[in-house]
C-alpha cells in the first residue's frame, strides 16, 4: 500500500468519492464540495492510499508553515475499514510530513474516530469541540 499525490483525473474522483461516501454519504450529511478551493491549495497535499491499483482511503495533509501540518479529512472506504489501513495509512502521511519538515501535526477528529487516534500515539488537545481537536509530536 501506498500514498498518492493526488494529480490525474482518476484521481481526483477516488479522492472525492472515497470522502463524499465516507464523510457525508454514511454520515447522513450533505453538502459536499468536489470543487472546494482548499483541496488545490499549493501547501495543501490531497493525497489518496492505494492497495495495488485500488484506491482504499483519502486525507489531504496541509502545511501551515513552523513545522505545523494539518491532518484533514481522513476517509477509508467502508468495506476495509478494522482491517489495519487507517494505521497504515496514517503512518504513511507522518512519515511524508516528516519528510517535508514538519514536526508536529494536528487533526480535528471525528468523534467517533478519537479512540483511533489515541491508539496510534495522539493525543488530546481539546476535547470541548465538536470534533476534538488532538496533536501528535513527530519528532
Amino acid at each position: 500500500m501506498k500514498l498518492v499525490k493526488v494529480s490525474r483525473q482518476s484521481e481526483w474522483e477516488a479522492y472525492h468519492r472515497i470522502r463524499r461516501h465516507v464523510l457525508f454519504d454514511l454520515r447522513g450529511l450533505s453538502g459536499y464540495d468536489d470543487r472546494h478551493p482548499d483541496d488545490r491549495k499549493p501547501e495543501h497535499l490531497p493525497l489518496i492510499f492505494v492497495d495495488g491499483s485500488e484506491p482504499v482511503g483519502a486525507v489531504r495533509l496541509d502545511f501551515t508553515g513552523d513545522g505545523n501540518g494539518v491532518v484533514r479529512t481522513v476517509a477509508i472506504v467502508a468495506e476495509r475499514q478494522r482491517q489495519g489501513i487507517g494505521r497504515a495509512m496514517m503512518t504513511a502521511v507522518e512519515t511524508l510530513a516528516m519528510a517535508q519538515g514538519t514536526v508536529r501535526l494536528e487533526v480535528h477528529a471525528a468523534p467517533d474516530a478519537v479512540g483511533f487516534y489515541h491508539r496510534i500515539g495522539w493525543e488530546m488537545v481539546d476535547a470541548h469541540r465538536p470534533d476534538p481537536l488532538m496533536a501528535k509530536s513527530l519528532r
